[in-house]
C-alpha cells in the first residue's frame, strides 16, 4: 500500500543532485576530496562569484572534503553547483554521508547549527556513536535504515535530539524498540519495518506519532500498545504475526490509513470500519471469515475510499460495505452468491467499484461479476422477474441490563463470537439485519430477512419503547444465567411479559439464557427447566385471575352496566394468544455454544401461521419496487418523514395501484423497513421512511446516561451550534434536574439527525415530540409563578385549528374580515417540560393551598391498575392535559402530579399517580370494592412515587383525577366540575384503548366519606343519570348522583340550530359523511368500550357535532 508523505518545501528549498553530464560532478557512492573537484559557490554577502564562499561559517574546501553524495542548501537560487549569486545567505540543511571517518564526523559538527536532515542509510553502520549525533539540536530527520544496528547500538545522547520529527530505523537487526525514543518529544514519524521485533511496548509513551511503520517483523500485538496515540494517522503493520485487531482501535480516532495485510487475523471488529477519519484499509492475505455487521443509518456522510479484503476466507458477501466504501476488493475469497437486495441499494451509487474475481460464484455468474459492478447491476435488472423475495420477520430482543442481548444479536448476525464491553451497551435501540435461508420440503431454500431490534434493558427506556411494540413480532427475552435468582423472577421475566401483553394481548416468546460458559452443564440444565416452568405458571396464573373476575361478575344476581362492560373486556383479555417455545435455550456468545439452536428455534417459530400468517409469503415485484423507492427516498431526505397523504400520492403516481398502498405500507412496517403506526390515532398520519432516524431522534434527548455521555468539552460537534459552554451546561442541568428542555440544547443533541439551520425542520421535530409522541409539552421562556408553564398558543396552532373547524358558523361579514387578515406566524417552541425527567418533589405549599378547598364541592375519579400499568401512561396524560382544548393553566408539576386552574371556570384540577399499598379487603356488595382505594393518605401513596422509573412501579398503580371549586358554591353547579373533568377522562380512556391487554378498574369518590366507594360509570352513565340518589356501601349514606356521573345534558337551541344548518348543506335524502377530514386508513381494530348512554355527551364535549347527525337526513 502506498504511504502518503509530504515534502517540506520550507526546509528543502535547494537540493544538490549528482549530474552525470558534468565531468566534475559528484556521483553517488563516490569518495572524493576538494582537490579533485572544485565548486564555485557564491558568497551571498559579497555577491562576487570569484571569491571562496562561506556556508554557515564553513569554507567550500572544508565542506567538500566530506565524502558525500548530496548536500542541500536553504536560501539557494539554483540547484546546480555552478550557481548564480543568491541574495540570501545560504545554509546547509540536508546532508548524506557515505562513511563515518573521523574527519567526516568532525565536519558534521561544523554544520550542527543549521543541519536539519541527516541521511546515513546503507553504510553498514553497526553502532551509532555519540560523536555522530552530538550537538545536532536542530536535526529534524535522521535516516539510519539499511544498516546493521542492534539493540545496544544507540548512544545515550540520542534523547538529546529534541527537534527530531522523523526517524528511519527500518532494515536493521533490532529485536526491541530503543528505549530512548520515548524521550524524543517531537517524534511524529517512525519506521521500524524489516527488523526482528516481537513487541512494541516501548512505544506506549511516544504519543506524538502521526505515522508508524512496523511491517515485516514478528509482532503479535499492536493496537493495545498504541491505543493512547491519539494523533496517529498512518499505521503500516503488514507481514507480522498479528492474530486479532482488538476493539480498542476505536480510540485511534484520527487513523486514516491502515495496512494489516499478510497476518493471521481471523476477524475484524466493527469499530475498525467506524473510525471517523478512515480512508484506506488493507486487510488482504489473512484468514478473515466474516465481516462484522454494521448498523448503517441512511446514506453515510463520509465514505471510506478503499477496503481491500482479497485473499481471505469470506463466504458471505459483506453487503453493508457497499453502503460506505467507494472501492471494495473481495477477490480470492469463497463467496458463492451476491444478494439481489444489496445490488438494489447500489443503483444510486454506480460510480463505485467492486472486484469479486476468483470466487466460486453461482449467482450472478462469474463472467458477469468479472465485468464489474455495472454489469452486476444490469444483470439483476434484466433478471428481476425471475427473482423471488419472501416476507421476513421483526424480532425484538429484550431483557434486563447486562443480560447479553447485544452480544447475542451480533454473534447471531455475524456467526462468530462477539462480546461487547460496558461502553458498547445499547443506548435506546439498535437494528441489525440477518439474511438466512429457510429450507422447506420439496422446495428450494427461501431467502428471508430477520430484523433484530436490540432494545436497551435500562428501565429508563421502557416508556419510549412502548410505542414500538407493534405486532407482528417475535419477542426474544434474554437473561444472565450466572446472575439468575428465582426470587427476582418478576423483575427478570414477569415485568417484561406484562409489558408485552398489555400492549397487544398477544405474545410470541423465545427465552434465551446467556453466559452458559461460566456455569457447569448440570447447573445450566436446572436453570433452564426452572425458568420455563415458572414462566408457564406465570402465564397460566394471568389467565386464571381474569377468569375468576369474569366468574365473579357472572355470579351476581344483578349486574350493573359498568360491570357488564367490564365483563366484556375481561372476556376479550381471555383471548390472549401466547406462543412459547418448548424450551429455554442456553447460549454463550464467547464460544458460540447454543447460538445455532437459537437460529433454529426462530425458524421453527416463524413456521407458525397462526402467529405469523404472512411470513414466507412471496412478495410481488411491485411491492419490492415500492420498498426500494421508499428506502431511497428515506436515504435522500434529511428529515425522512412524510404525511400519509404525500406518501400515498407519490407511490400512486410512480407505481399506480392505489388500492394496494395500505397493504404495501403494512408489509414494509412489519419487516421494519419503515414505520407506520396504523393503530395509533396520532401517529398513523405519518410515514417514517427511515426507522433508524426516528430511533436516533428520540434517543438523542432521552438517554439514561445523558449526564456522562453528553459533554461539551469532549464533543466538537456541540460547538458548531454556536452555544457557549456555560449555556450548554446550564441547559443540561435544567433537563436533568427539572425536566426543562431548551430548544438550543435540542439543536445540539439533534445535530446529526436534522438540519439545525432549518427552523422548519427543528419546529417539525419538536412538534413530533410534543403532539404525536407526547413526550413533552411547551412552556414560556420565562414568566411569573403560575404562568411560565403556559405559553400563548397562536390561532394557527393545530389545537386552535381543530377548535375552529368544529365551530364553523360565521356569518359572511366575519368571513370577509378573516380573509383580509395576514397569516399568523408559526408557533415556535423555545422551551419544553419533559415529564420523564421531571423528578422534582411536590411543592411545599401545595398541600396547604389544596386543603383550603377541602370543604368545597368536588368530583374525584380513579383509574386503578390491579395488575400492571404501562410505564409512561401518567406522563402522557400530563402532556395531553396541557393541550389548549382542555383550557387548563398549569400551576405545579412535580414527579407524579400536576395541579392546574381552569381558565374559564373557578375550578382547580389535580392529577396524581401513586400505588395502592393496602391489601384488598372486599365488601359484601356486588361491586366488591377495596376498603380504601386512594383517599389522600389512606391506603395509597400518591405523592412520592414515579411510574416511569421502572417495571415494578407499574404494579397496583393508581391515577387519580379530582376537580374542586375554588370557592364555596351551590350544589347545583357540580355539573361544572364534570365539564372540566370529563374531557380529560375521555382522553385517558382513549389512551387506555391503545393497550389491548390492559386490566383497568374505575372508581368514583363518595362525596360524604371521601372513599372511592362507587364504580366509575362515566362510560355507561344512563342508569345513574336517571336516579337522584345512590347509597354508599362504606358510610351507608345516600349521595346525589351528580357527584358520581356526568349529568345528562340537554341540547341547547343554539346547538340544535347548528345541527340543522349542518344537515341542510346536503339537502333531502343525501348522505352526509361522518368523517369530515381525510385521515389515513387504520389497519388495526381498536375496540372501544361499550357505550349505552354517553355518546352524545362525549361528542359534544369533544366538539364533534358531525357525529351527532344521522348518516341520512331527510
Amino acid at each position: 500500500m502506498t504511504t502518503k508523505t509530504k515534502q517540506n518545501s520550507d526546509i528543502f528549498r535547494g537540493f544538490m543532485r549528482p549530474d552525470s553530464s558534468h565531468p566534475k560532478s559528484l556521483q553517488e557512492d563516490d569518495t572524493v576530496s576538494a582537490s579533485e573537484v572544485s565548486f564555485s559557490l557564491s558568497d551571498s554577502s559579497s555577491g562576487s562569484s570569484g571569491r571562496s564562499s562561506r556556508i554557515s561559517g564553513m569554507s567550500t574546501s572544508s565542506l567538500f572534503s566530506l565524502p558525500l553524495a548530496h548536500a542541500g542548501f536553504q536560501g539557494a537560487r539554483h540547484l546546480h553547483p555552478q550557481r548564480l549569486p543568491s541574495a540570501k545567505k545560504e545554509r546547509t540543511v540536508s546532508l548524506r554521508i557515505l562513511d563515518t571517518d573521523e574527519e567526516t564526523l568532525m565536519n558534521i559538527q561544523v554544520l550542527r547549527h543549521s543541519l536539519k536532515r541527516l541521511d546515513m542509510n546503507s553504510i553498514h553502520l553497526t553502532v551509532l556513536t555519540s560523536d555522530m549525533i552530538a550537538n545536532l539540536t536542530k536535526l529534524e530527520k535522521l535516516d539510519l535504515s539499511f544498516n546493521e544496528l542492534a539493540d545496544d547500538s544507540f548512544p545515550d545522547n540520542l534523547k538529546e535530539l529534541e527537534s527530531l520529527i522523523e526517524l528511519k530505523l527500518n532494515s536493521n537487526e533490532l529485536t526491541k524498540v530503543p528505549i530512548d525514543l520515548r524521550r524524543l518529544k517531537h517524534l511524529s514519524r517512525l519506521n521500524l519495518g524489516w527488523n526482528r521485533l516481537d513487541n512494541i511496548k516501548s512505544l506506549e509513551k511516544v504519543k506524538r506519532l502521526h505515522c508508524l511503520v512496523i511491517d515485516n517483523n514478528n509482532i503479535t500485538s499492536v493496537i493495545k500498545e498504541i491505543v493512547n496515540h491519539k494523533r496517529l494517522e498512518i499505521l503500516q503493520c503488514n507481514a507480522n504475526q498479528i492474530r486479532e485487531i482488538p476493539r480498542e482501535i476505536r480510540m485511534l480516532k484520527n487513523l486514516k490509513d491502515i495496512d494489516i495485510s499478510n497476518n493471521q487475523i481471523t476477524g475484524l471488529p466493527p469499530e475498525l470500519f467506524q473510525l471517523p477519519k478512515l480512508e484506506a484499509l488493507n486487510a488482504s492475505c489473512n484468514q478473515i471469515q466474516r465481516i462484522p455487521s454494521l448498523n448503517i443509518k441512511g446514506r453515510v456522510k463520509r465514505r471510506i475510499e478503499t477496503v481491500d479484503l482479497s485473499e481471505n476466507l469470506l463466504t458471505k458477501f459483506p453487503e453493508h460495505l457497499l453502503l460506505m466504501v467507494d472501492r471494495v476488493d473481495l477477490s480470492g475469497n469463497r463467496i458463492k452468491t451476491i444478494p439481489a437486495n444489496v445490488i438494489k441499494k447500489m443503483e444510486w451509487r454506480t460510480e463505485q467499484s467492486l472486484d469479486i474475481s476468483d470466487n466460486p460464484l453461482s449467482s450472478p455468474p462469474a463472467d458477469v461479476c468479472d465485468s464489474g459492478l455495472r454489469a452486476i447491476i444490469q444483470y439483476f435488472k434484466e433478471d428481476h422477474t425471475r427473482l423471488k423475495a419472501y416476507q421476513g420477520l421483526k424480532i425484538l430482543v429484550m431483557g434486563t441490563q447486562g443480560s447479553g442481548k447485544t452480544s447475542l444479536v451480533q454473534s447471531l448476525v455475524d456467526q462468530q463470537p462477539r462480546l461487547t464491553d460496558t461502553h458498547e451497551r445499547t443506548v435506546g435501540m439498535e437494528c441489525f439485519d440477518m439474511q438466512v435461508e429457510i429450507n422447506e420440503e420439496d422446495c428450494d431454500p427461501k431467502p428471508v430477512l430477520y430484523t433484530f431490534w436490540d432494545m436497551s434493558g435500562h428501565p429508563f427506556y421502557i416508556t419510549t419503547h412502548y410505542t414500538f411494540l407493534e405486532q407482528p413480532f417475535l419477542a426474544m427475552l434474554t437473561f444472565n444465567m450466572v446472575e439468575y435468582n428465582a426470587k427476582e423472577f418478576y423483575s427478570t421475566f414477569g415485568a417484561w411479559l406484562d409489558w408485552l401483553i398489555a400492549k397487544s394481548n398477544k405474545l410470541s416468546l423465545l427465552v434465551v439464557g446467556t453466559h452458559m460458559d461460566k456455569l457447569k452443564p448440570s447447573k445450566v440444565v436446572g436453570i433452564c427447566k426452572e425458568v420455563h416452568s415458572n414462566i408457564t405458571s406465570f402465564l397460566a396464573e394471568h389467565r386464571e385471575n381474569i377468569t375468576k373476575e369474569v366468574n365473579k361478575i357472572a355470579e351476581r344476581p344483578q349486574i350493573s352496566p359498568s360491570m357488564t362492560d367490564q365483563m366484556k373486556k375481561n372476556r376479550e383479555l381471555l383471548k390472549l394468544r401466547v406462543t412459547f417455545h418448548e424450551r429455554v435455550i442456553p447460549t454463550s456468545s464467547a464460544d458460540m455454544r447454543g447460538v445455532s439452536e437459537v437460529q433454529k428455534a426462530i425458524e421453527s417459530m416463524t413456521e407458525s401461521r397462526e402467529c405469523f400468517p404472512n411470513i414466507l409469503r412471496t412478495i410481488p415485484s411491485l411491492w419490492l419496487d415500492v420498498e426500494g423507492y421508499a428506502e431511497d427516498r428515506g436515504n435522500e431526505m434529511q428529515y425522512p418523514v412524510m404525511t400519509w397523504q404525500k406518501f400515498e400520492d407519490e407511490v400512486t403516481e410512480k407505481f399506480g395501484m392505489k388500492h394496494l398502498i395500505v397493504s404495501i405500507a403494512t408489509y414494509l412496517h412489519e419487516i421494519g423497513k419503515l414505520m407506520w403506526f396504523s393503530s395509533d390515532p396520532l401517529l398513523r398520519e405519518f410515514i417514517f421512511l427511515r426507522p433508524s432516524w426516528i430511533i436516533d431522534l428520540i434517543r438523542a434527548p432521552f438517554r439514561h446516561d445523558l449526564q456522562e455521555s453528553v459533554d461539551f468539552s469532549n464533543d466538537d460537534y456541540h460547538r458548531q451550534t454556536g452555544v457557549p459552554q456555560f449555556k450548554f451546561d446550564r441547559f443540561k442541568r435544567e433537563l436533568l434536574q427539572e425536566g426543562i428542555l431548551d430548544r438550543e440544547f435540542l439543536k445540539c443533541l439533534w445535530l446529526n439527525c436534522i438540519d439545525i439551520e432549518s427552523a422548519q425542520e427543528v419546529n417539525d421535530a419538536i412538534l413530533l415530540l410534543m403532539d404525536k409522541l407526547e413526550l413533552a409539552y411547551p412552556i414560556r421562556k420565562n414568566g411569573k409563578e403560575g404562568q411560565w408553564m403556559n405559553p400563548d398558543y397562536p390561532e394557527t396552532s393545530p389545537e386552535k385549528e381543530k377548535d375552529k373547524a368544529n365551530n364553523k358558523d360565521k356569518d359572511k361579514d366575519n368571513k370577509d374580515k378573516d380573509k383580509t387578515k395576514s397569516p399568523a406566524k408559526p408557533f415556535v417552541v423555545h422551551r419544553l417540560i419533559v415529564p420523564i425527567y421531571r423528578q422534582i418533589p411536590e411543592h411545599e405549599h401545595f398541600q396547604e393551598e389544596w386543603e383550603m378547598m377541602e370543604d368545597h364541592h368536588r368530583v374525584a375519579v380513579m383509574f386503578k391498575f390491579p395488575h400492571y400499568m404501562p410505564p409512561g401512561l401518567f406522563e402522557r396524560i400530563t402532556v395531553r392535559a396541557h393541550k389548549p382544548k382542555f383550557n387548563l393553566n398549569f400551576l405545579r408539576h412535580w414527579s407524579n402530579g400536576i395541579y392546574a386552574r381552569h381558565n374559564d371556570k373557578a375550578v382547580r384540577l389535580l392529577c396524581v399517580m401513586g400505588r395502592d399499598t393496602t391489601a384488598h379487603v372486599h365488601s359484601q356488595n356486588e361491586n366488591e370494592l377495596p376498603i380504601d382505594a386512594g383517599s389522600s393518605g389512606k391506603g395509597s401513596d400518591v405523592r412520592n412515587s414515579k411510574a416511569s422509573v421502572g417495571f415494578e412501579s407499574g404494579r397496583n398503580a393508581e391515577i387519580r383525577l379530582e376537580a374542586r371549586f375554588e370557592e364555596a358554591c351551590d350544589e347545583e353547579k357540580v355539573a361544572q366540575l364534570w365539564q372540566v373533568l370529563l374531557p380529560l377522562i375521555q382522553d385517558v380512556e382513549a389512551l387506555l384503548q391503545q393497550s389491548l391487554g390492559l386490566r383497568v378498574e374505575r372508581y368514583t369518590q363518595c362525596p360524604s366519606c371521601r372513599q372511592m366507594a362507587f364504580l366509575g360509570e362515566w362510560l355507561t352513565p344512563k342508569e345513574f343519570q336517571t336516579a337522584d340518589l345512590k347509597t354508599c356501601d362504606f358510610c351507608q349514606k345516600s349521595v346525589s348522583t351528580k357527584y358520581l356521573v356526568q349529568p345528562k345534558e340537554k341540547k341547547s337551541a343554539q346547538e340544535l340550530m347548528k345541527l340543522m344548518r349542518l344537515a341542510g348543506r346536503f339537502g333531502p335524502k343525501k348522505k352526509m359523511p361522518l368523517r369530515m377530514f381525510k385521515t389515513p386508513p387504520s389497519v388495526g381494530n381498536i375496540k372501544s368500550s361499550s357505550d349505552t348512554g354517553q355518546g352524545e355527551n362525549n361528542n359534544i364535549a369533544n366538539g364533534n357535532v358531525a357525529a351527532l347527525v344521522p348518516a341520512e337526513v331527510t
